[in-house]
């Protein structure tokens, strides 16, 4: 807080316009400073920051307690945090009280029950979901201090964060900011940097484009690797095996203006004065259509399909197909030869048989976890890899690229992923005193400083209970050699999965419908296993789009009487979840 006060002193004294973001100084500071401007001869202004600046010193010493209760088993990195912390401001006590992981619901009951006896004990709580405790008043917001100094970077606190990042988290009309974000969750894609070798590649860029990606693969296919460790099962291209990231990454890319047809319109229930009317379609700002930015109308999309606006037996929805066939149709070699019939390929990575693999930021502590399993012969699906092949497994370094960008008439924007910030710190409120003690703690875990701590020990390859989902969003951190060459590629793209994102929401089935879901995932087999053409996919999309209507609008709680009257809102409609 010194360096905040330095700030408060240099508005006073110097007359300049930053004392409407500095805190409040002890009255009794002003008014000596006003004391010394009206009765004494005016000293030099160096003279008075100094004098100014020993006192709020003396005065403004931290000290009180700060108790970190996150669910979390991970003591070793937030202890670490605390250790440093403390040896800057050795009159604070931070306590690690974290709560053992035991399912949401167990620990927001138990967040619930802090508050039910009035002003709770603990300081740093961190979930998305304490809407209830907001709505009381009893959980502070962040905004005012984020536009305060930080005092461990000597800049706006709010500036040492991704924009997009604290935008995606803010209230849009009121600006109000309630969860904190630090992290984000991001897929791309890790790659051998020894198999890229042997095959040729040396040029790696942060974002490739599809062509790049196709080369890539015939390199190193003809240096006698697969290219792609990837399933093909039903279950695993309908839910949980990577490849569904492909394919929305793929619609985002050739549906980007379908946001022209589905933006709230004057009068429309769910239209924002200040934020609609000033947006325009830009497909080169991969943040243009967040929710900050514009404000979807689920009925008008669902318009627009009954309609026709938005077909996919066209020549665009082929193109697309015929794009990802290039790189995942079986006849080309890229993946595992009967690949539509592995649940686990990730051993043929692990194995370095296999050049590369979609992935999270788990990547980073995981791959070693990954690799010693496999080596002693406790891989979770050991039946996936060979007794030989597991023993000979050994770490090998990696690198990350992002999804990459495909081409022809019908692309209308880069790749994106799915890229959300991560990290929802909160803050009981409580006495201002209080909550600035709390506040500053926070201002240094997340200065280029302390996330460099919190990295370093969620990336120890030892810290059994560490781990990130993607990379940092402040800036500015430094990391040791090894961590910085893996993550020199990190970029980020923008993100393809938002509420009501219309993309994303026909890009696997239709609004992740179920029925839709499972016949998309078989067309996508028999696509890629030569049973049917990039035409006949578009035409039987569309046709998969029209028998399941009624079945959508169900499920979706909509009625067609609501279809009729986009400007308001359908009475049983639930805009949380899928939608």
């Amino acid at each position: 807080m010194k360096r905040i006060a330095t700030l408060i002193v240099l508005s006073l004294v110097l007359s300049l316009l930053l004392s409407a973001c500095a805190p409040a100084a002890p009255a009794p500071a002003v008014e000596a400073v006003q004391a010394a401007e009206t009765a004494a001869p005016e000293p030099a202004a160096e003279e008075v920051v100094e004098i100014q600046v020993e006192e709020e010193t003396a005065s403004q010493e931290l000290q009180g307690e700060i108790v970190i209760s996150i669910q979390s088993s991970d003591v070793q990195t937030y202890q670490a945090l605390a250790d440093a912390y403390m040896a800057k401001h050795p009159k604070v006590k931070v306590l690690v009280e974290l709560k053992a992981p035991g399912g949401e619901d167990s620990y927001l009951q138990w967040v619930r029950t802090q508050f039910a006896a009035g002003i709770p004990r603990v300081s740093i709580i961190e979930n998305p979901h304490f809407l209830d405790l907001i709505q009381e008043g009893r959980i502070l917001n962040w905004a005012p201090y984020l536009n305060k100094v930080n005092p461990y970077t000597g800049e706006k606190w709010e500036d040492g964060f991704e924009t997009w990042a604290l935008n995606l988290t803010r209230d849009t009309t009121t600006g109000e900011l309630y969860y904190l974000p630090y992290m984000s969750n991001q897929t791309f894609w890790v790659y051998n940097k020894e198999i890229f070798a042997k095959a040729g590649i040396t040029d790696v860029p942060a974002q490739p484009t599809w062509d790049q990606f196709v080369g890539w693969c015939e390199k190193i296919k003809a240096a006698g690797y697969i290219c792609i460790a990837q399933e093909g099962m039903v279950d695993r291209i309908w839910g949980g095996g990577k490849l569904p990231w492909v394919m929305r990454s793929a619609m985002d890319q050739y549906r980007r203006s379908d946001i022209k047809l589905v933006q709230c319109q004057p009068g429309d229930w769910c239209y924002r004065e200040g934020i609609d009317d000033k947006w325009q379609y830009d497909p080169t700002d991969p943040r243009n259509d967040d929710q900050d930015q514009v404000s979807i109308n689920v009925v008008r999309h669902l318009v627009a399909l009954r309609d026709g606006a938005i077909r996919f037996d066209n020549e665009c929805t082929a193109e697309m197909m015929d794009n990802l066939g290039r790189i995942f149709k079986t006849a080309n070699g890229f993946v595992p030869e009967g690949w539509m019939g592995i649940s686990d390929t990730y051993p043929l990575f692990l194995t370095q048989r296999a050049a590369t693999r979609l992935w999270t930021g788990a990547v980073y502590t995981q791959f070693s976890k990954d690799i010693k399993a496999l080596a002693e012969g406790v891989y979770a699906d050991q039946a996936a890899v060979t007794e030989d092949a597991a023993k000979a497994a050994v770490e090998f370094e990696f690198g990350t690229f992002a999804f990459p960008t495909m081409e022809g008439p019908c692309v209308q924007a880069k790749a994106r992923a799915n890229e959300l910030p991560s990290g929802y710190l909160a803050l009981p409120k409580k006495d201002r005193a209080q909550n600035d003690l709390e506040v500053d703690f926070v201002m240094f875990w997340t200065s280029p400083e302390g996330m460099s701590i919190y990295l370093d020990n969620k990336l120890d390859e030892q810290n059994l209970q560490g781990g990130i989902q993607g990379p940092t969003i402040i800036k500015g951190v430094q990391l040791p050699t090894k961590w910085a060459n893996i993550f020199a590629n990190q970029t980020f793209i923008g993100n393809y999965e938002k509420p009501g994102a219309p993309a994303d929401k026909v890009a696997r089935g239709f609004y992740f419908y179920e029925p839709t879901k499972r016949d998309w995932a078989i067309m996508v087999q028999d696509f890629f296993n030569d049973k049917l053409t990039s035409e006949e996919f578009a035409t039987r999309y569309q046709k998969l789009l029209e028998d399941n209507w009624d079945g959508l609008l169900e499920y979706l709680n909509m009625t067609p009487e609501d279809l009729d009257h986009p400007e308001k809102r359908p009475p049983n409609w639930v805009g949380g979840g899928p939608y």
